[in-house]
C-alpha cells in the first residue's frame, strides 16, 4: 500500500524545520551551480532581469486558515526591498520575526534554444512529453511561479509560502538548504529511504491532481537534522509544463526527470529500486501507467550509452534511467506491448 498521504502529512508538519540551521545554501533553490540534467532541465544560473509587473499584497493564509495571516512587517519589507543581494544573486536569505525567508528576483528572459535542443531529442526518441516547458523569464516566470505556488500549497502540497509580491521580486518562506541530490551524493546512511520518501511524495502531488515540472533531486528539500532525516518540501515552479503538454504527461514527465535526476548517484540495488517504482507506479492514474511505460518502451534502447562518469554526469544519468526504464519493460511486458 502506497504511503504517500503519510509522507505528505511528515512534509508538511516539517516545513518550517530548517529554520534554525545556520547554514544557508542557495544552491538549494536551483539558483546557483551548473546545470547538470538534460530531460526537460531549464535552469539558467545568472542575475535577474528586471521586467515590470503588477504589485500585490502580501498573500492570505491558504486555504482553510485565518484570513488575517502573520506578515513581514514595513521595515523588514524596506530592508528586503533595499538590499543589493538579491539583485546581484538573484535570490537572498533574509532573518525576520517570521523566521528564514528568502527573496527572489526576476530571472531572465532566455533564449529559446535549449528548448528546441530538447524538442528535437523528443522527436528522437518519440516520447513528446520530454519537452522543456517554456520558462519566460521576467514578470512572466514571477507571476506563474507564484500561481503555482498558492495552487499547489492549497492542495497540501508543501512548498514555500507566498509572504509578499512586488515588481521585482517575492518573498516566500525559507524551507531549508539540504537537498536530496547532495543527499545522495554524500551517500547519507538514509539516503535510498529519502529517495523513496519523494518517490512517495511524488505520488502525492499527482494524486491532488498537481504535478512538478523541475522534479529535480536538488529542488526536494531535505530536513537533515532529524534521525532519520526527512523530506521538507518541494521548490522551483517558474514554469508550467501545461502551457505545452496535458496533465497525465506533465505527470510523467515529472517522473522521467526524477529518475533521471537521482538514479545515476542512488547506491542501491536495482532490485529494490525496481520494488519501489513497481510498488508507487501502480497507485498511478491509468493515463500516467500507460503514458509512462510508453516512455520507457522508447527510452530503453539508450541503455547502451556508457556508464562509466568520464563521460560526463548527463551522459550516465540519461543510461541510469534508460537501464531503469528497460528493466520495467521487462517486468511489465503486457503494458508495454499494449501502448
Amino acid at each position: 500500500m502506497c504511503d504517500h498521504r503519510r509522507i505528505l502529512k511528515n512534509v508538511a508538519n516539517n516545513e518550517n524545520a530548517c529554520n534554525d540551521d545556520g547554514g544557508l545554501r542557495v544552491d538549494a533553490w536551483g539558483c546557483e551551480g551548473a546545470s547538470d540534467q538534460l530531460f526537460g532541465d531549464t535552469h539558467v544560473p545568472a542575475q535577474s532581469k528586471r521586467d515590470a509587473a503588477p504589485s500585490e499584497a502580501p498573500t492570505p493564509a491558504i486555504a482553510g486558515g485565518p484570513m488575517s495571516a502573520p506578515a513581514l512587517t514595513e521595515s523588514e519589507l524596506r530592508r528586503i526591498h533595499t538590499s543589493a543581494g538579491w539583485r546581484r544573486d538573484r535570490v537572498e536569505v533574509f532573518e525576520t520575526s517570521l523566521g528564514r525567508v528568502i527573496a527572489k528576483g526576476h530571472r531572465p528572459t532566455r533564449s529559446p534554444a535549449p528548448q528546441r535542443v530538447l524538442a528535437w531529442l523528443a522527436r528522437l526518441v518519440r516520447v513528446p512529453f520530454l519537452r522543456a516547458p517554456i520558462v519566460h523569464g521576467g514578470a512572466r516566470s514571477q507571476e506563474i511561479e507564484i500561481r503555482r505556488l498558492r495552487a499547489l500549497r492549497a492542495a497540501g502540497i508543501p512548498v514555500p509560502k507566498v509572504l509578499h509580491v512586488a515588481t521585482d521580486f517575492f518573498v516566500m518562506t525559507w524551507l531549508g538548504g539540504d537537498h536530496l541530490a547532495e543527499v545522495l551524493h554524500r551517500r547519507h546512511p538514509h539516503a535510498f529511504a529519502l529517495w523513496r520518501d519523494a518517490a512517495e511524495a511524488l505520488v502525492g502531488v499527482h494524486a491532488a491532481g498537481q504535478y512538478l515540472s523541475q522534479c529535480f533531486g536538488r529542488n526536494i528539500i531535505v530536513h537533515a537534522e532529524p534521525d532519520p532525516p526527512v523530506i521538507a518540501g518541494l521548490i522551483d515552479f517558474e514554469d508550467d509544463p501545461l502551457e505545452i503538454m496535458s496533465l497525465p504527461e506533465a505527470q510523467v514527465h515529472d517522473w522521467l526527470i526524477y529518475l533521471q535526476s537521482t538514479l545515476w548517484d542512488l547506491h542501491a540495488p536495482r532490485e529494490q529500486v525496481d520494488a519501489v517504482l513497481d510498488r508507487l507506479m501502480a497507485t498511478e492514474r491509468a493515463e500516467v501507467r500507460a503514458l509512462f511505460a510508453l516512455a520507457c518502451k522508447r527510452l530503453g534502447w539508450l541503455r547502451i550509452l556508457p556508464e562509466s562518469r568520464i563521460f560526463g554526469r548527463d551522459t550516465i544519468a540519461v543510461q541510469a534511467v534508460a537501464a531503469a526504464a528497460h528493466r520495467w519493460v521487462g517486468r511489465h511486458r503486457q503494458d508495454a506491448v499494449a501502448v
